[in-house]
């Protein structure tokens, strides 16, 4: 009986070891962008594109999606993993727990390979496990099973942007009015819009323009932002992390 203390104690500082050390494995998040490709298997075009959504997609909802590549995940439950990711970096907002990850390994080989989706509690009634699972199936793993990484995260990212944008009643567009060029004159700048005006209602029938649809997965953005434009080489609208959690909430899948 006099054993089992000692027993006790280091069994709890086994724990505290493993808890650490999984804890240091974790990756260190990078400053002022919402994608995060430690593996290095996205391309420029597509990382920038993903990040402008996501800018426009805070600013506007205060809902965070991050996307996260990396080579291994040490061997850890792909759920568990995220999960405890979502905490460490605080996805989301910390009231409202909105923070959604998108999470892929690529250092396993085919058919080893884990995709995980992990949400905020806020955000469990809209992208609960069922659902999550069906857009990893339909989304992720048609194009990620063919080495199209691209098209992949293209996909799965719509349409969790789609359900979060329409979750918070959100139509895509900038909480606040774009800055306009100053380079630009102003009579220049109506002259512009008249014309769009007047070619967007002809190529309609003359019937005015038509309403934006989102469109479903997989196939990329429907129709795009109104205001938002594209933010170019910087996403100033990125504050950090807001200090989000999550509950559990989230589907993984091998590829």
């Amino acid at each position: 009986m006099k054993r089992l203390p000692i027993i006790l104690f280091v069994a709890c500082l086994m724990w505290l070891v493993a808890s650490n050390n999984a804890q240091a494995q974790l990756p260190t998040p990078m400053k002022n962008t919402y994608v995060h490709d430690f593996a290095n298997v996205l391309s420029p075009e597509v990382k920038d594109e993903l990040n402008q959504y996501s800018t426009q997609l805070d600013q506007g909802t205060g809902a965070e999606i991050m996307v996260v590549t990396l080579d291994s995940i040490h061997g850890q439950e792909a759920k568990m993993y995220a999960t405890k990711l979502i905490r460490a970096w605080g996805i989301g907002d910390a009231e409202k727990n909105n923070g959604v990850l998108l999470l892929a390994t690529f250092g396993q080989g085919q058919g080893q390979n884990d995709v995980v989706i992990a949400v905020g509690q806020g955000l469990e009634g809209a992208l609960p496990d069922g659902k999550l699972g069906r857009i990893l199936d339909e989304a992720f793993y048609p194009a990620a099973s063919n080495g199209q990484v691209d098209q992949a995260f293209q996909a799965t990212y719509a349409a969790l942007f789609q359900t979060v944008a329409t979750e918070y009643n959100w139509d895509g567009e900038m909480p606040t009015q774009a800055v306009e060029d100053e380079s630009m004159p102003n009579w220049l700048f109506v002259l512009i819009v008249i014309i769009v005006l007047v070619v967007v209602i002809f190529s309609n029938g003359g019937g005015g323009p038509r309403s934006r649809g989102r469109g479903g997965y997989p196939g990329g953005f429907g129709g795009g932002f109104g205001r938002g434009g594209s933010s170019g080489g910087g996403f100033g609208g990125f504050g950090g992390f807001g200090g989000g959690s999550s509950a559990g909430g989230g589907a993984s899948r091998k590829f």
